[in-house]
């Protein structure tokens, strides 16, 4: 697998194109020399071959022409050691076996070492063409050696009149030994040539691939975020201006990629710091975006909103798209969301289409305004205004019911009088008691609750508050009994407002204490946590549990008739957290219906307030 990588490269594709045009090139150039040499020395050694045996043909010529040689039926008389000496001196370096024979094809002289076949006829067919004064010569495998051997008969004539033939077979090998040798030269420059070639090649391939590479590195680098690396410029050809090139795109890319992180992370921080929720879904209605507001107000987190493919509809629990679809053009959306079994999250939702660059529908904005406690506000000013108007008109009505009475003659009578009057006079206390009640309240709503705090000794604060309610308590026949656990320490404290909370807290807890019934006042000091704990425990009628969330609401009561008939305006369980919250504390209320009621709240102690 390497191997194959490695050939797949550039570098190697160039090496091995170039190595190949090159042996390309040595093939062509060495076929053709090679055929060229071949030819060359084969022409020069049938020239070289048929000069010798045609001048070995002339010169035999006067031999075997003799007149003695012309007898027809006697055997030639041929002085064998003149045409011996004429072949050796001719032909012997060729390294070629001669014959010469006569008219009558008997071997007058010969190279061979069977000097036998002197004086005999010779068969050889090459002979009798030359014999009939025909030029001869041909190519044959040597049946003794295996070689390839020339092969030429020349007659030996004067005119027309053919005395006898010289007969001659060259070996070609050395010829063709001396072309392998030159063809092996060949062959060995081109490998050298390749050699080089192939060095040469790598030299030029990497002043190509180099710079190359060191860019494909970059842009993976880039790819992968990083864009402090510059490539190597190495000369001011195209090469260099691709990389001058890439090394200005890489700079623009980052001023690019910076920019838009700098302005992806302004959105994401406005996103994220936004009171209102923001979702963001893309063409097909799924959900792209959502801040954190939006799934703080949801109760969803975005991740699995993504992961789970979920619409607007989805998150906002509304209708289909078929049923109710969602535009810019439909105004703002109003919902109520149960997201507990005791919290209802009221939303004003507001949708905004947008379009792309060519009209075609794209995504939606829905931005959540979380208006609960607006809608909250408004529900209790509605019922702040219907409570105040009919605690007021029921008063006023009483009031007025007497007078009209006492004008129409109940004056006259002493008795009827006087207990109208004191009626008037009740009512006129619980009206006075509700506006000085709301007049507090609207004091504390505009300049907040203004504290007088100092330390106070709490132990006879408690003393004084139930030394006044436990008159109270003796004539409605209920026991009362107060407990001071310990030496309490001194408290930091407004003593009047303290005061009030007391007076409030005791006046409920024995308003709504039926007869035989018992009121506790426990008192008790937390040293770890350096605060007093007030609890004030009765057995009476008790609030229903789910009472209980709203029964600091002003001018919310349990049991409207009861409440009004004991004078209650609805205001002094208001009035008390207000005043326990100011002293940077809390008050809190556990109850159950028909068993009773218990109210906590605590102050801190005094700076260096706390008992040994």
């Amino acid at each position: 697998m390497w191997r194959l990588r490695l050939f797949k490269t550039v570098q190697w594709k160039i090496v091995v194109i170039y190595m190949l045009l090159i042996l390309i090139a040595m093939q062509f150039i060495g076929a053709y020399f090679a055929r060229e040499v071949e030819s060359y020395y084969t022409n020069s050694f049938e020239e070289n071959l048929n000069a010798q045996a045609t001048l070995l043909a002339a010169n035999s010529e006067r031999y075997l022409s003799s007149p003695a040689n012309n007898k027809k039926d006697s055997a030639p008389d041929v002085d064998t050691r003149d045409i011996d000496n004429l072949v050796y001196n001719l032909v012997a370096v060729n390294d070629a076996r001669v014959q010469v024979v006569d008219q009558t094809g008997t071997v007058v002289s010969t190279t061979e070492d069977d000097k036998g076949i002197i004086g005999q006829r010779t068969a050889q067919k090459e002979i009798a063409i030359a014999l009939m004064g025909t030029r001869n010569e041909a190519i044959r495998i040597d049946p003794r050696t295996g070689n390839r051997v020339k092969v030429l008969a020349v007659p030996v004539k004067r005119g027309n009149v053919v005395y006898g033939a010289v007969y001659m077979v060259a070996s070609m090998e050395k010829m063709y030994t001396t072309i392998r040798n030159i063809t092996s030269i060949l062959a060995t420059g081109t490998g050298i040539a390749l050699l080089l070639t192939v060095g040469l090649g790598v030299v030029l391939a990497r002043t190509i691939t180099k710079p190359v590479k060191e860019m494909t590195h970059q842009a993976k680098a880039v790819a992968d975020g990083n864009f402090n690396r510059n490539v190597r410029i190495y000369g001011d050809d195209e090469i260099g201006h691709l990389g001058m090139a890439f090394n200005y795109m890489t700079a623009r890319l980052r001023e690019a990629i910076q920019q838009q992180e700098e302005e992806r992370e302004k959105l994401s921080q406005i996103l994220s710091n936004m009171s209102d929720g923001v979702i963001a879904t893309d063409r097909d209605g799924r959900i792209i975006l959502m801040n954190r507001s939006a799934e703080e107000m949801l109760q969803a987190k975005e991740t699995e909103v993504l992961a789970k493919r979920m619409t607007l509809h989805d998150v906002l629990r509304l209708p289909s798209e078929e049923e109710m679809p969602l535009s810019s053009d439909s105004g703002p959306l109003i919902l109520e969301m149960q997201l507990a079994p005791q919290e209802i999250l009221t939303l004003r939702v507001t949708f905004t289409a947008l379009q792309q660059d060519s009209g075609k529908k794209g995504g939606m904005f829905a931005v959540l305004q979380d208006v609960t406690e607006q809608a909250r506000l408004e529900q209790q000013r509605r019922e702040f205004v219907a409570n105040v108007s009919h605690e007021l008109r029921t008063p006023l009505t009483t009031i007025k019911s007497y007078v009209e009475a006492l004008l129409d003659g109940a004056k006259d009578e002493p008795e009827l009088s006087n207990r109208f009057l004191g009626v008037t006079m009740t009512e006129t206390e619980r009206m006075i008691r509700l506006v000085n009640d709301l007049l507090q309240l609207s004091r504390f709503d505009s300049q907040g609750v203004i504290l007088h705090p100092r330390a106070i000794d709490f132990t006879q604060l408690v003393k004084y508050a139930a030394d006044r309610f436990s008159l109270q308590s003796e004539q409605q026949g209920i026991r009362f009994v107060p407990e001071i656990q310990g030496e309490l320490p001194q408290v930091y404290a407004d003593p009047d407002a303290i005061n009030q909370v007391l007076d409030n807290l005791l006046s409920n807890a024995i308003k709504f204490t039926p007869e035989g019934g018992a009121v506790t006042l426990h008192v008790s000091s937390d040293k770890q946590l350096r605060r007093v704990i007030i609890s004030i425990t009765d057995t009476g009628i008790g609030i229903p549990r789910r009472d209980i969330r709203r029964i600091f609401e002003r001018f919310y009561r349990v049991d409207k008739a009861r409440s009004r008939r004991q004078g209650g305006t609805g205001l002094g369980l208001s009035i008390a957290r207000e005043l326990v919250q100011a002293h940077g504390a809390e008050i809190e209320i556990a109850s159950e219906w028909n068993e009773g009621t218990t109210v906590t709240f605590w102050v801190p102690f005094a700076e260096g307030g706390e008992t040994a």
